[in-house]
């Protein structure tokens, strides 16, 4: 954790004083360590944080993915088949009416119409 002294809001820096570890301030502002965490525990907080990540991860596969977007009758131009999603954007100056997309179910082509 970084600490700034409250007397000229420099970044105090660690050092050692009489075996004790202590914050120390180029204007002379020493500060005692109270809670001094070492490397290796941080290190094994940060891997138990890990584990508990990987535990809880959730896998999504090609059939869980999901679409937003609307369904609408249109032929591929490149697979013929009768389906796709469509959506809108907003691709050009706003004075200007947006993009529509369109996205194949079955073969994944996307085209646009202006």
């Amino acid at each position: 954790m970084v600490e700034f002294c409250p007397e000229c809001s420099s970044l105090l820096r660690k050092s050692t004083m009489d075996g004790n570890s202590v914050l120390t301030c180029k204007c002379g502002y020493q500060k005692e360590i109270d809670n001094y965490i070492d490397n290796k525990e941080i290190e094994k907080k940060i891997e138990q944080t890990k584990k508990e990540l990987e535990e809880n991860l959730i896998i999504v596969t090609e059939e869980d993915k999901v679409s937003v977007n609307l369904k609408v009758d249109m032929i591929c131009s490149k697979c013929e088949h009768k389906e796709a999603e469509t959506w809108q954007e907003q691709t050009r100056s706003a004075d200007e009416p947006s993009t529509h997309f369109f996205r194949c179910l079955k073969c994944k082509f996307t085209w646009r119409e202006y």
